[in-house]
Order: structure tokens, then sequence, then C-alpha cells
């Protein structure tokens, strides 16, 4: 009986941590690593290079990448003389973005943007960036992203914005000395901070000009306009243009019809149909536009008729005119501009 009691305890012992509630810390069975980032985007400025890209979504598993902990980014530089093939493979870790507390960084909507203010120019730039998560687990470095941060383009001038049906034309002159075609990027915001201001479209070599829709009713908009140069691949851009407002009316008026024009001693004469606004008087402007193609108002107080003598007008010099239309008191509420034939004034 002795020897089956000393058999008998050791297995209740074995049968008691196997069965009676006694458990080992959990561990997964393979260790989850995030996601690469694939897409990574730079975008150069005078004075920094600015990186983006989005929050990986799986990782490498496939599950769900939720342990974000943060962002390293890698980086290397030589003087654009000294660029070579293996240049990038000399990146070291540059900066580390914390998610929880982006401190260098700005990370909304799934997007991470950070800026790197410490480029100069005559250089070029290999980023990676890889995420790491609450376990310290660590990406692979997304593809190396090489940045060639020459000199910028020159600013656009001189930018103007103008009610055009539904929409704000903007208008600007190329840059200064620019001989060359040039792109360009359009910002707005409601507010005239720069810095706050969000791409809004692009407008190509063939023109100046930009029309923006996306706009809504009653707000106040400001618009700056940057100059683009293309680097294998990547984007150069200007300084700002001077940032233009431009407040959206309530209500939009036709623009005045017929609008005709002739030499008299005086000065162009220029004349159109009424317009009719319900429930108010009717007050115009008229507009001027020589070589430049900027039409600039003429008018220093509204007008209550329906013609207008341009008395500035030089002899021999070509120019177009335009009237808009708008309620007694209410210059917000401008109609868009007419169109008209151009004129050389010659009494």
């Amino acid at each position: 009986m002795k020897r089956l009691g000393l058999i008998i305890w050791p297995c209740l012992i074995l049968a008691c941590l196997s069965g009676c509630g006694y458990k080992t810390n959990p561990r997964p069975a393979t260790a989850t690593t995030p996601g690469e980032i694939i897409l990574l985007n730079a975008y150069a400025y005078p004075d920094r290079i600015t990186l983006k890209w989005n929050l990986p979504a799986f990782n490498t598993d496939g599950s769900q990448f939720q342990d974000v902990s943060g962002f390293k980014i890698f980086r290397a530089s030589t003087p654009i003389s000294d660029d070579c093939e293996t240049c990038g493979d000399k990146k070291t870790l540059f900066a580390n973005i914390d998610f929880q507390t982006p401190t260098n960084a700005i990370i909304k909507d799934g997007e991470v943007i950070f800026n790197d203010r410490s480029v100069k120019s005559g250089h070029t730039y290999y980023y990676a960036v890889s995420s790491y998560n609450l376990k310290g687990r660590e990406a692979k470095p997304s593809p190396d992203l090489r940045m060639v941060f020459d000199e910028p383009p020159g600013a656009p001038q001189s930018l103007k914005a103008e009610m055009d049906g539904d929409g704000v034309r903007l208008k600007w002159v190329s840059p200064s000395g620019q001989i060359t075609p040039m792109d360009y990027r359009i910002y707005r915001a409601t507010t005239s901070d720069v810095e706050a201001m969000k791409p809004v479209g692009g407008s190509g070599t063939a023109g100046n000009t930009f029309l923006d829709r996306g706009i809504d009713r009653s707000r106040t908009y400001f618009y700056a306009v940057r100059s683009v140069r293309m680097s294998q691949g990547v984007s150069t851009e200007s300084n700002t243009s001077n940032v233009v407002e431009i407040k959206v009316p309530t209500v939009t008026w036709g623009a005045p019809e017929n609008v005709n024009m002739a030499s008299t001693r005086d000065g162009v004469r220029i004349f159109w149909n009424p317009v009719k606004i319900e429930n108010n008087e009717t007050r115009y402007n008229v507009y001027r536009s020589d070589q430049s193609g900027v039409f600039e108002k003429l008018n220093d107080e509204p007008l209550r008729n329906t013609w207008f003598i341009d008395a500035k007008a030089i002899l021999g010099r070509t120019y177009r005119y335009a009237v808009t239309a708008f309620p007694k008191d209410k210059p917000d509420e401008e109609s868009n501009r007419s169109g008209s034939e151009s004129i050389k004034y010659n009494p």
C-alpha cells in the first residue's frame, strides 16, 4: 500500500497542474510585424522637403494593423555633383515620430506629414520610412525615395481672383524672367495663413489661369499659387504668390448684355443693356483690360447709369471692357463679368 501511494501522489500533482485552473502567460503563435509602407511621396519647397505617407492598413500576416507605436525616418544626402547609384545605401536614422504625441509631424485622417527643414539646395536626398508597433517589432523600410533638391523656380506674380459663373477664376503672371512654359499648383483655404492652405488643383503649361468650381456660397476664400518644376518624378515648388481674397456671393445675377464701345473725344464710351434686380436698385462696375490681359476696375464708386466713359484711355491703345451688376449696397453680390470685343482708341 505504501508503494501504491507513492505512485498515486505524483499523478495527482500532474493532474492538478494540467486541469486545476493554472494558466501560463499567453504567447502569439507567430511574431506579428507591421506591414511595409509602400508609397512614400515627397514635395520640395524653397525651405523644406515634405514627406507624406499613409498608415499601414495590415500587418505582414494579413491581420489589421492597430497597435502602431511610431515611425522611423532614414536619410542620406550628397551634393548633386557627387550623386551615385549606391548613395542611398548610406542612410542613417534621421528622425523618430511617436504616434501618440507626434511633436515633429502631423498625423491626420490616416496620413503622416513630416517636414525636413535641414535641407540645402544643390543636394540629393534619399529617404525611407518604417513603422513599428507597441511590441517594438519594426516593418521593412519603404523603397528608397530619391529627391534632387535644386534651386526652386520663381513665384507667380499679380494673382487675381474673380467670380466666373459658379466658380472662382484665378489669373496670374508668370515668374519674372521665366521663358519656358511652367506648371502651377493652386492652394486654397478659408484663412489667409499660407501654411493652412491645401492644394485644390493645378494648371498646366497651356495658360496662367484656373477655375475653382469646388466652392460654397456665402463663404470667403483665400488663394495662392506656386510654380512647379518636375525633376525625375518629384516636384519642386516656388514660394507662394501674393494671397488673394474673394467672397462668394449668396446669389449670382446675370451679367449685363450687349456691351458696346465707341471712341469719342472724351475717351472710350462703354454702354450696355440694364439689368433688373427684383426689389432693389441696380448698380454697375466697369473693368478694362489692356495688353496684359488682366482686368482692372475703372470706376471709384458704383455706377447708376448704363454707360461709362473711360477718360484715361490712351490714343492708339487697344482695350477690352467688361461690366458687372449688383444690388445697391451689396457689392459682394456682384454678377459675372460680361464679355466684349476689343477696341482701338482712335476718335
